[in-house]
């Protein structure tokens, strides 16, 4: 009974909850529906949006809320209901009325914005605050508006007034357009204004949708067709009257409306402009009575006038019968043709008169069918003068021309204009210089005017150029004639009442400088209320507006560039200059590096962008009145921070980039500590016995810091035992031989104490120890360096215990001559007889100090190795043992380069229990020092001086040439005679190589070579003539073979001198010649070339006299001369050195004179030239004789290598593409060269940024050839405008070719023989960034589910293009559908070529549709069950390139879900109500099921506590929870549901 009432709490809770339930589907829903959107209006313009709200509760009268949703915000606009709703943007507009809501209706509202604004722009949404006292339904809905630029223009360009007689036609045009981007329509009211009516009356109308509507008072012109509006082309509406009536007279214009079509299919206007007006004059005809002549008459306005009035002059025509006559009036000034309007009605103004004319200073009009109106609006002192009218009667003829008449003059009358006395005064101000981007303002102050005032400004940029107009301000307040180059600019010019106008031009521009004129015009009203001009002042000054880049200075500087590892380092980057946004550009070339890297970016928006690991640096900014300071701060410095810095900062200016300047490079110093460890001594010897274990100690006693770490190095004389680096892993040297590694072993034993142990030592094992203990320390980044290496050591000695071997260790001295053999002992004493012991012997050298070669090991075993650290001395030893313990080694054919130290190393060795040979002792003897001497050189030659005379042609003479001795039995010898005169360089003759070959200098006899012995040389002259007469000598060289099979010279001698003297009959009588011996000098570059002559002192040409010619060299380093070339008596010419015979030229002027050209000169050239000259005679046998000889002066020769000169220009510049279409060139300009005969070698460099070392990508080679050095999918374009401008174009660009780019360029001189590199330089750089192509490409994604059930229906899947990249993009759709649990397959694809294809085998035919460019539509007819699933498009965007297309972005659509119901499916009910009870019902059974199992735990729980509430902390653990004690029980109430 208990458990009953305790269910009968709950009830009432029940029925609640059931009634609530129930008794929402008895009442409506609240609905807030707002006007359909998108909506698109015009800045500037008012707007109006519908708001209404059904299905609510309690008052009729609703309140409503807007609130304006952009971006990530809400922004309250206006609330009925709440005062202070509004934010502060709003509020003040709420005040102002321009934002309110009107209401309609206690449920519906308008809201009214007055003056639309572009930041109204967004979701407006309509909210209802909840009044139902429950919430069910929506209470907000949304419309978008966007806001459009006011792109309407509507303008008259006629004549501002147009004088007419009733019955005349009037033709007016109006331009209307507009450049928005939505599809509207336009419609064109014209108006008159007459003073008959206070309000403009419309005339005709040519409405939004084409339809023509006239104006009330105007339909039956209309329907007459005297009244017509045309639309001509596209934005012109022309209003025609074909006559004109009086009612007609006032300001006509026109007036043009905006319209864009709402979604809700409704039109609405959002834009209107209204044109200037044309002031139309009509006038009554007055008939006049008949009469065969006429007569004219003709007044001006005034006799007297001042400068400035106005000046009219009427012409009258009397005559009767008036229609019937046709006039031409003419007006005279000073019997000169004014203006002129001609029988047809045309105007014609003559000479200057014209322009005037065209600024409406002056005019014509024909006023009635009798009078004509001639007005000078602003007379000058020029129109003073006589005036006439002269008309003329004229007839038409019938091919429509005139004949004239009669003639007709009027009076004459004088017309008087003076000057008018005025006080304006102009002064102009204005700032001398203004900052690029800066408003610039110019004021001209105006003083001493009383009427009103307007002004014109003009400017010119440099004084030779001519003044163009900027804008001007009309005497009425109104800006016009704005100047073509300012009109899409920020231009106006005020005018305040004290009189001071102002011209402003906002972001001024570099181009912006220069004189700026004001013209200030003061005004009068006349008599008739116009306005005329009264008199005019002029003002200009100077103004220079300066570059931002011109005032930007960058300057690098810091406190800390020598800092110690860890430190901070400080770098501030000063900017001064014009105040705008700054980008920054902080980079790095580390220390012996090329390669700047990207340390940071900040761009001018703000952005920051890392190129290096963000951790190891710090920014800030600090600004200040005069400069920006950027700092970047390194907080703990390491090596790799050590280097040279740099930083680039960019100017911009409303997001445009004006400068971009570097600063100085500044270099950062990042010093090691200095290292404070010291380590332990050893002991200077440690001496143990062999078998036993060998211990060295090495400890490090103080550190640098608690976590150095150290590499420790063991060392065995010069050679690595082994080596322990920082992670302790141990790596065996060379010195660590395969059997002796099983036997060391290195351990710390302490934190800074490392052991080495060589167990089993072994006599071998002797020497010196040395430990190697390297500090490491890791900087910042984590990197480890070293600091101080040091070194500790100790002489291991490894003795044998019961060997009595030793070694002699005496010092030795040994001479030996080069060649001769060098015999080394060793001998070992102590050695018995036992056979247990054996030796192993290794000779060694050394030379100067240096370490230890093995020459050849004899081992114990009797093996002999050759361990020689040059192979040619292997060859060269001989090792011998004549007797036990002696042991000889010999070298062969003693050089120089076997001076040194020789010794030898002896080991013992014994057979030990194993059986293996163990080293028992060891020990080494004493130094040979061996001192190869060269051979002394002992060469000597027979120096007898002889003399010889010879009378008989016939004889010959001989030199002998006999070496008195010899430096060594193996030399030989090379001999070369010579011969001269004495006052002359000598000139070889004849040599014999030391090979044995023999060379004759002398072409025209044979000289004759004998050797009668090994030491006698001999050198006949045969068939002796007069010019053999001189000194003849010979040089002996003396060389020999070294064992190294080099030849090396000895020694040179020089002979006795053998005079030789030809005296016969004819050389008696035979008539001697003489030529010039000046001594001369040639200073010449490189590459030029030089010419030597020769000259005969001949007073006349003997044919029976003919010459023969040898030119000589001697270079510089020699002291005899070579024959260059020899020209025969006869004719022949013959070249002795071949490798000069191309660059030589010789020619003989004249008879007296020979000469020599050398080409293409090189710096081998120089030295000394001369020419000797043979005279030959015809003698009575008709043979040609030898009959004198003479030698030339010496022509001293000196070629000067060329000196580079060149230079390339290195200009940095910095690109930015964005056109992929567009390519980029990379220059290379060549300012000065070194030579005009140079070529050029070009290459094309590329450095990746943050990448590697640059690459060469291509080449110009100096003969022409072009060279791509990597593959590339397209073709490098090479330019050469110029000589030295090469140009490297890359087309087509892509992301790829972002980097440096530079050229490098190699000058080349053509050499005697060859070509060479004259020099090298290097371009400036240009860094080039692609800036990738934005995808907007985005596709509709709203799902959707489609139940369907009838079967002859079908479901098409909309593929909607919200927005797209370019006008320019394609589109590639494919339709996909997605089975339950599979992967989508595709079903169809619209290709952007516009063919379809189906993709797989359906048994009906797929529907494509397009119909708007960005909608695309499939349609599956006829549905089936198996077309049951999702579907959805894939949209590809793609671009056209220049020769190919490429895909730009890729977007998906939303999916549709489709299920189709078979016969038999039960069908789902449509009625709401139904639906409803459908989910409620089983909801209701739900709670009523947990309600009955809540209360039978509650009542469980409390009859289970009562019972057991005595026992139950004795019985259970306190700690534990009691609904778990509980549970434990056996509390199985939840099965019972």
């Amino acid at each position: 009974m208990e458990g009953f009432w305790c269910r009968l709490r709950h009830l009432p809770l029940l029925l609640c909850l059931t009634g609530l339930l129930q008794g929402d589907l008895c009442y409506g829903q609240r609905l807030v529906q707002i006007q359909e959107g998108p909506l698109y209006r015009v800045k500037g313009y008012p707007i109006s949006i519908f708001c209404n709200v059904t299905g609510f509760k309690g008052p009729s009268e609703q309140d409503f809320e807007f609130v304006l949703k952009e971006s990530n915000r809400e922004i309250n606009m206006i609330s009925t209901k709440r005062q202070n709703f509004a934010y502060a943007i709003f509020s003040s507009r709420i005040s102002e009325k321009d934002v309110e809501i009107e209401r309609l209706s206690g449920s519906s509202v308008l809201l009214k914005i007055n003056t639309l604004l572009e930041g109204d722009a967004g979701d407006v949404f309509c909210q209802t605050p909840n009044t139902d006292g429950e919430y069910f339904g929506s209470y907000e809905a949304g419309v978008t508006l966007n806001v459009i630029e006011d792109t309407l223009v509507a303008s008259y360009f006629g004549s501002s007034s147009q004088s007419l007689s009733e019955g005349d036609p009037l033709q007016l045009e109006c331009q209307v357009s507009s450049q928005t981007y939505q599809h509207t329509h336009l419609s064109v009211t014209w108006f008159i204004h007459s003073e008959e009516h206070e309000n403009p009356r419309p005339i005709i109308t040519l409405d939004k949708d084409l339809t023509v509507k006239t104006g009330a008072g105007f339909e039956d012109r209309y329907h007459a067709g005297l009244i017509s509006m045309d639309k001509v082309e596209d934005t012109t509406y022309r209003l025609k009257m074909s006559q004109v009536q009086l009612s007609d007279q006032g300001k006509i214009y026109c007036k043009a409306m905006e319209w864009i079509q709402d979604p809700d299919r409704s039109w609405t206007q959002i834009a209107h402009k209204t044109s200037t007006a044309c002031n139309v004059e009509v006038k009554q005809i007055e008939v006049a009575p008949d009469a065969g002549s006429f007569s004219v008459y003709m007044k001006p306005s005034k006799a007297s006038l001042q400068v400035g009035d106005a000046l009219d002059i009427h012409c009258s025509v009397k005559a009767q019968n008036l229609p019937g006559h046709l006039f031409s009036v003419t007006w005279l000034k000073n019997q000169k043709n004014v203006a002129q309007i001609g029988s047809s009605g045309m105007l014609t103004v003559f000479d200057n008169y014209k322009e005037r004319e065209n600024e409406a200073e002056m005019r014509a009009v024909k006023i009635s069918l009798t009078d004509y109106l001639l007005t000078i609006r602003s007379s000058r002192t020029e129109d003073q003068g006589q005036y006439q009218c002269e008309v003329w009667q004229e007839n038409m003829n019938d091919d429509g021309t005139f004949k004239k008449i009669q003639k007709q003059l009027s009076s004459p009358e004088t017309v008087s204009i003076t000057a008018k006395e005025s006080d304006l005064r102009v002064v102009m101000e204005m700032k001398e210089a203004v900052t690029e981007g800066d408003a610039l303002q110019v004021t001209c102050s105006v003083s001493g005017f009383k009427g009103p005032l307007s002004v014109s400004w003009q400017h010119k940029k440099d004084s030779g150029d001519s003044f163009s107009d900027v804008i001007s301000l009309t005497n009425e307040g109104v800006m016009k004639d704005v100047g073509t180059k300012y009109q899409s600019r920020h231009v106006q010019t005020l005018h305040s009442p004290a009189g001071n106008f102002t011209l402003e031009i906002g972001a001024s521009a570099t181009s912006d400088s220069g004189e700026y004129r004001c013209i200030v015009s003061e005004w009068t009203v006349q008599s008739n209320g116009e306005m005329k001009k009264a008199n005019t002042q002029t003002q200009q000054k100077a103004i220079s507006v300066r570059s931002v880049e011109s005032l930007m200075t960058v300057t690098l500087r810091s406190r800390t560039t020598n800092v110690p590892i860890n430190s901070s380092v400080d770098l501030i980057c000063t900017v001064k200059g014009a105040k705008v946004s700054l980008a920054v550009r902080w980079m790095f070339r580390p220390l012996n590096s090329t390669v700047q890297r990207n340390i940071l970016s900040i761009r001018h928006t703000g952005e920051i962008a890392w190129g290096a690991d963000q951790r190891n640096y710090q920014l800030s900014i600090q600004t200040q009145p005069s400069a920006t300071n950027l700092l970047l701060i390194v907080p703990r410095a390491s090596k790799q921070q050590e280097g040279q810095y740099q930083c680039q900062v960019d100017a911009y200016q409303k997001d445009v980039q004006k400068a971009t300047k570097n600063s100085n490079p500044l270099a950062v110093t990042v010093q090691k500590p200095v290292s404070k460890m010291s380590l332990s001594k050893l002991k200077s010897r440690l001496e143990t016995n062999v078998n036993t274990d060998a211990k060295i100690e090495c400890s490090v006693l103080a550190t640098t810091t608690d976590t150095s770490r150290f590499m420790i190095t063991w060392m065995i004389g010069s050679q690595m035992l082994l080596t322990m680096d920082l992670d302790a892993v141990l790596k065996f040297g060379p010195a660590a031989e395969q059997e002796m590694d099983p036997r060391i072993r290195m351990e710390v034993i302490q934190k800074q104490t490392f052991q080495l142990t060589v167990h089993q030592v072994r006599t071998t094992d002797s020497g010196q120890y040395r430990c190697e203990v390297e500090e490491w320390l890791q900087d910042p980044l984590g990197d480890w360096y070293s600091l101080k290496k040091m070194s500790v050591s100790t002489e291991l000695v490894v003795k044998e215990r019961a060997s009595h071997f030793r070694m002699n260790k005496a010092n030795t001295q040994l001479k030996v001559k080069e060649g001769e053999q060098l015999l080394l002992n060793c001998s070992v004493d102590g050695i018995g007889s036992d056979s247990t012991l054996r030796y192993t012997l290794s000779w060694l050298f050394n030379r100067d100090q240096s370490s230890s070669v093995t020459l050849l090991t004899y081992r114990y075993d009797g093996r002999l190795i050759f361990n020689s650290y040059n192979s040619e001395i292997s060859g060269r030893l001989h090792f011998s043992s004549p007797e036990v313990g002696v042991f000889h080694l010999a070298i062969h054919r003693a050089i120089q380069e076997d001076s040194g130290h020789y010794y030898c190393q002896v080991n013992q060795h014994q057979l030990d229990c194993k059986g293996q040979w163990s080293t028992k002792a060891g020990d080494k003897s004493g130094y040979t020092n061996v001192s190869v001497q060269l051979i002394e050189n002992k060469l000597h030659v027979y120096k007898k001086d002889q003399s010889v005379n010879i009378t008989n042609l016939q004889e010959g003479v001989t030199i002998d040439c006999i070496i008195d001795s010899r430096s060594s039995d193996e030399s030989v010898f090379e001999v070369t005679w010579s011969t001269g005169q004495r006052s002359e360089r000598p000139l070889i003759i004849f040599n014999a190589s030391r090979d044995g070959t023999l060379h004759s200098a002398i072409g025209d006899k044979d000289l004759v070579f004998r050797r009668p012995s090994a030491m006698h040389y001999k050198l006949t002259v045969p068939n002796i003539n007069p010019t053999d007469t001189g000194l003849y000598y010979c040089q002996v060289a003396e060389w020999i073979q070294t064992p190294a099979n080099k030849w090396r010279r000895i020694g040179d001698d020089k002979s006795g001198e053998l005079s030789v003297h030809v005296d016969t009959e004819k050389s008696q009588k035979q008539d001697s010649f003489t030529m010039d011996r000046t001594d001369k000098s040639l200073d010449i570059k490189e590459g030029e070339q030089f010419e030597l002559t020769c000259s005969l002192d001949v007073e006349k040409e003997d044919p029976t006299r003919l010459y023969k010619l040898r030119w000589v060299f001697n270079s510089r380093e020699s002291t005899t001369g070579k024959s260059l070339l020899l020209y025969s008596y006869d004719g022949r010419l013959e070249y002795n050195e071949k490798n000069k015979q191309d660059r030589l030229r010789f020619s003989r002027p004249t008879f007296s004179i020979f000469s020599l050209v050398v080409l293409n000169s090189d710096t081998a050239d120089s030295g000394s030239y001369q020419c000797d000259v043979d005279q030959y005679q015809l003698n009575s046998e008709g043979r040609w004789e030898q009959m004198a000889r003479a030698q030339s002066g010496s022509t001293d020769v000196t070629v000067h290598s060329i000196e580079s000169n060149l230079h390339v220009k290195k200009e940095n510049k910095r690109l930015n593409i964005t056109n992929h279409e567009a390519g980029f060139t990379v220059d290379c300009v060549i300012d000065s060269q070194s030579s005009d005969e140079s070529t050029f070698e070009v290459t094309w460099f590329k450095i990746q940024e943050e990448e590697g070392p640059p690459v060469v990508i291509f080449t110009a080679k100096r003969d022409g050839t072009l060279h791509s050095t990597i593959n590339l999918d397209k073709s490098l374009v090479f330019g050469r405008p110029l000589a030295t401008h090469y140009e490297l174009t890359v087309p087509q660009i892509n992301p790829t070719d972002v980097g440096r780019y530079y050229c490098q360029v190699e000058e080349w001189l053509p050499t005697a023989n060859n070509w060479k590199i004259l020099a090298s330089d290097k371009s400036g750089e240009l860094s080039v960034h692609v800036h990738t192509e934005e995808s907007n490409l985005h596709v509709k994604k709203e799902n959707k589910m489609l139940n369907i059930t009838n079967h002859e229906a079908g479901f098409t899947v909309d593929c909607v293009i919200d927005s797209q990249s370019s006008d320019e993009s394609a589109f590639e759709v494919t339709w996909f559908k997605i089975q339950e649990e599979g992967p989508p397959v595709a079903i169809f694809t619209a290709k952007r070529d516009g063919t379809l294809h189906s993709t797989i085998n359906l048994d009906k035919s797929l529907v494509f549709g397009r119909p708007l460019a960005t909608h695309y539509e499939l349609t599956v007819p006829q549905i089936s069950p198996t077309d049951v699933g999702r579907y959805y498009c894939q949209v590809e965007e793609w671009l056209p390139t220049a020769n190919n297309w490429k895909i730009l972005a890729s977007d998906k659509s939303g999916e549709l879900s489709v299920h189709v119901h078979t016969e038999g499916d039960p069908v789902k009910s449509t009625d709401p109500l139904g639906t409803a009870l459908g989910i409620t019902i089983p909801l209701i059974c739900f709670l009523v099921l947990v309600i009955i199992f809540l209360l039978r735990r509650e009542h469980k729980r409390n009859c289970d506590l009562k019972k057991k509430k005595a026992c139950l902390w004795a019985e259970n653990n306190p700690l534990a929870p009691v609904l778990e004690v509980t549970s434990a029980a056996g509390d199985q109430s939840p099965n019972l549901l």
